[in-house]
């Protein structure tokens, strides 16, 4: 994410942790930028766990497989 530097003139101006200074300071680009990093972060962890999800179904439908194939026919 992007860092905030103060403004040197505004810092005299208003308090350090003044909203509508820190708001000011930013821009619009920057914030857009800021969100669209979090979301492709966020995103690729869905991905990540997505995938182990889908290893874990593959996993399980291999051993429903082999477990049908070991059942006895009935008689």
């Amino acid at each position: 994410m992007t860092e905030v530097e103060p403004d040197p003139e505004s810092a005299s101006n208003s308090s350090p942790m003044d909203p509508q200074a820190i708001l000011a300071s930013l821009s619009m680009a920057d914030m857009e930028a800021d969100v669209e990093a979090l979301m492709n972060d966020r995103m690729s962890k869905l991905d990540e766990m997505l995938d182990g999800l889908d290893q874990l179904v593959s996993r399980i439908e291999g051993e429903m497989d082999l477990f049908e194939g070991r059942v006895d026919p009935p008689q």
